[in-house]
This record gives C-alpha cells, structure tokens and sequence, in this order.
C-alpha cells in the first residue's frame, strides 16, 4: 500500500470512529456503564479495596478504549489534511 492509499484508510477508519462516537447509542452505552461503575465504586464497603480496584481497573479500561476512538479520528482528520494538500511542500523554500 502506497502513502496515499494508508492515507485514504486512516481518512476513512477516522470518519468510521468518529460516526460511532457521535452515534446516541454508541453514547448512552458509555454513560451508563461510566454511571454503573461509578456507582459500584461508591457503593463498595470501605474495606473491600479488591471491589474498589476491580471497579476502577474497569474504568480505566473503558476510558482507555474511548481515548483509541477519539486517536483514530484525530488520525483520520491528519490525513484527510494530508491528502488535501497533496504533493504541495508546507511553505517554499529557497
């Protein structure tokens, strides 16, 4: 695969990932199991530190697949950039 076909993919896996993050179901999903686990967390006894570690363990799972979606469209919006500009330099010089 040449530059500008990974170009082309990174363009279209970003505006893949960015349809899913925009989409309401794909929302309401997050908010409810950030809000589940939130109260999981909350509603643990003080002493059970391995329900409180498994709880934000989960949580930072979820932050973390969040933030490879949000990487994957700021990539995608970096190509499209990119193949905008084409073969063009950013700035002559002689």
């Amino acid at each position: 695969m040449n530059n500008k076909q990974t170009m082309k993919a990174q363009e279209d896996r970003g505006r893949v990932a960015k349809e899913l993050l925009d989409n309401p179901l794909f929302q309401e999903a997050f908010i409810k199991i950030k809000g589940d686990l939130f109260n999981q967390f909350n509603s643990a006894e003080l002493g059970s530190d391995k329900e409180r570690l498994d709880v934000w363990t989960q949580s930072q799972v979820l932050d973390k697949f969040e933030k490879t979606f949000i990487d994957i469209v700021k990539y995608g919006k970096i190509a499209t950039i990119a193949l905008a500009r084409g073969d063009k330099p950013l700035r002559n010089v002689i």
